[in-house]
């Protein structure tokens, strides 16, 4: 335990607590998930659902989830876990350092004999996230083994909103994306902020920043990353969100989903001994 940090059991599940000048968060280490970032004076920028499944190996609606080493339901098994196992697996905390007011935690998975069982590849994974003015996440996929390493990553950032039918998303103007709601239908974005009008489940061919507009709460953030060429904006709306157990009726009212990845063409390969990185930024801008 630090003077900037410490662990503790939050509803059966260990949590890392963070406390920068700046703002202070906290990381499940089951699936290295972050759940809250709340600006020092702020609110919390991240929502949970207050449905939320908080147990061991049960997926946990809401904060920033990882999902890896597949995206979606797995391409030829359908009965693995939707989105891969790293956010259903225990993480290690691998280390906590303080300096210049901010507080920098590294947590780390790798192969075991549970993961080849659903993903007959060796990996090293590690999650390093910053906690400062801004929130920076940095994840790393190491392939120690003798052939290629192909995956697919995303993460899956709720963030908590107002009003989601107020939101606004700019920087995905013209971009071309996957529209699953339109059973994968090949569409391009129209000019302009995106609003979440009805339910939304789109892949988009992006990785340039973002701003995320909230007008009822009257602040914004602008998501930067490198190493992820993809985007993923989702909210399920009333009649999808009736199928989901762990979300109140009207839960969808008060997020979106804005993620960050290597999805599907842009998904990554990994040569022997090498790494790939996909870093994403969070910065409030008020």
């Amino acid at each position: 335990m630090g003077t900037n940090w410490r662990t503790l059991v939050r509803n059966g599940l260990e949590v890392l607590e963070i406390e920068a000048d700046a703002a202070r968060a906290s990381v499940a280490l089951q699936g290295a998930q972050v759940l809250e970032l709340v600006p020092r004076g702020g609110r919390d920028w991240l929502w949970v659902s207050e449905r939320a499944r908080w147990s061991a190996g049960a997926a946990l609606r809401g904060g920033i989830p990882i999902c890896f080493p597949w995206f979606g339901p797995h391409p030829t098994e359908k009965a693995f876990p939707a989105h891969g196992f790293a956010r259903t697996r225990a993480w290690r905390l691998a280390g906590v350092e303080a300096a210049d007011g901010k507080v920098r935690a590294e947590l780390t998975l790798a192969a075991d004999a549970a993961t080849l069982a659903l993903y007959p590849h060796p990996f090293e994974a590690r999650l390093a996230l910053t906690v400062g003015d801004e929130l920076a996440l940095a994840f790393e996929v190491r392939n120690p083994g003798a052939e290629p390493l192909a995956f697919e990553l995303a993460l899956h950032s709720y963030f908590a909103v107002g009003d989601v039918a107020e939101a606004a998303i700019d920087g995905l103007a013209g971009s071309a994306f996957i529209d699953k709601v339109a059973g994968g239908a090949h569409r391009r974005e129209a000019e302009g902020p995106l609003r979440i009008v009805g339910e939304v489940d789109r892949v988009y061919d992006a990785g340039g920043p973002l701003t995320l507009i909230d007008p009822v709460w009257e602040r914004s953030l602008r998501i930067e990353s490198q190493g992820a060429g993809s985007t993923v904006v989702w909210n399920p709306a009333p009649a999808k969100t009736a199928t989901l157990s762990d979300l109140a009726p009207d839960g969808y009212r008060r997020f979106v989903c804005v993620e960050r990845g290597a999805i599907g063409a842009r998904a990554a390969t990994v040569p022997p001994g090498d790494r790939h990185q996909v870093t994403v930024a969070y910065r409030p801008s008020r």
